[in-house]
């Protein structure tokens, strides 16, 4: 595929036209749109003859992309594509990512890669320039553009998310991510806290104390805290149960005795309370059992709740001595 205006346009725009021969910071002489390959020193050109120069300059670069590229390419991709590859030149072209994405058919992720190279040394230092910057969205404003539109409007039913934004960080993540892990602070004891760390950690328990009343050891729930507050709770909820049925069973036995009419009623015959008799000490004894096992539960789980509370109070008290 031939370069078109378009493509030859953007080259011209972005190199210059230069009618003598100019000594780059590349340390090669440059005449024309970026011509090197016969610039010398002294060398002039004409507008024609630098026309000429750029079209014979890109017939390599065209050969190029037909050499490597194996995605199917319209117009505006082939002229945005030389306009790279004039400019980064062709060994950077064949281990470039924008290269690697087209062939692997991520057209979208060749476009963003066009955004790499944008960095040259200056003064021995690697740092953006803004004239790659902007020449490298020219370019990848082309490779996207349609050959059939000149404008492409976005759907107004799809907006960009938050997270476009590098710094953003959603509630969903904030929310899900500990603010203080203490498996890490207990892990590390023996290692001294540089002076950035202690005033960062002094910070954070000084702002948990105002705002707790001065006990920065309920600052945060840790996960195993969590879960023994979870086990009280179940466990309670079965113990309660656990009396509730006992407290049934003796209503039940009241009603037989003080009321025979209404346990009649209520289907209550004789030998079902003979049955309940019967049984009635196996019962209370299981009831009474499950009762006192899950008392016990709730008592340990108390117990690790308090010793976790403690270990906290330690890693802060270890805080605050190091400040």
């Amino acid at each position: 595929m031939k370069t078109g205006e378009t493509g030859l346009n953007l080259i011209k725009g972005y190199e210059g036209l230069r009618m003598a021969a100019h000594y780059s910071p590349s340390e090669q002489w440059t005449v024309g749109y970026g011509h090197t390959s016969s610039a010398r020193h002294g060398m002039s050109v004409t507008e024609g003859d630098a026309e000429r120069l750029l079209r014979e300059d890109v017939q390599p670069i065209e050969q190029l992309i037909a050499d490597t590229v194996r995605a199917p390419l319209n117009q505006n991709e082939n002229d945005a594509l030389v306009s790279l590859i004039f400019n980064i030149g062709e060994e950077n072209w064949k281990r470039s990512t924008v290269l690697r994405k087209l062939n692997a058919g991520d057209k979208i992720g060749a476009a963003n890669a066009f955004e790499l190279w944008t960095k040259a040394f200056v003064n021995n230092e690697l740092v953006s320039l803004d004239g790659l910057v902007r020449r490298r969205a020219a370019e990848k404003s082309l490779f996207l553009m349609p050959t059939d539109a000149s404008l492409v409007v976005p759907s107004s039913d799809v907006s960009p998310a938050s997270e476009c934004e590098p710094e953003f960080v959603s509630d969903k993540v904030l929310n899900a991510k500990p603010v203080v892990n203490f498996d890490e602070v207990r892990g590390d004891r023996k290692r001294q806290l540089s002076p950035e760390e202690k005033a960062a950690r002094t910070r954070a328990l000084f702002a948990a104390t105002q705002a707790l009343s001065g006990d920065p050891t309920k600052m945060i729930i840790s996960k195993e805290e969590e879960y023994a507050d979870m086990g009280v709770t179940i466990g309670a909820m079965l113990a309660g149960m656990l009396a509730l049925s006992m407290t049934g069973i003796g209503l039940l036995l009241l009603v037989g005795q003080e009321a025979p009419g209404l346990a009649a009623m209520l289907g209550l015959s004789y030998d079902r309370f003979a049955a309940i008799f019967e049984n009635l000490p196996m019962w209370l004894a299981a009831i009474g059992a499950a009762m006192c096992y899950f008392i016990l539960y709730i008592l340990v789980k108390r117990i690790s709740r308090h010793d976790l509370k403690r270990q906290r109070a330690r890693d802060v008290s270890r805080l605050t001595i190091a400040d």
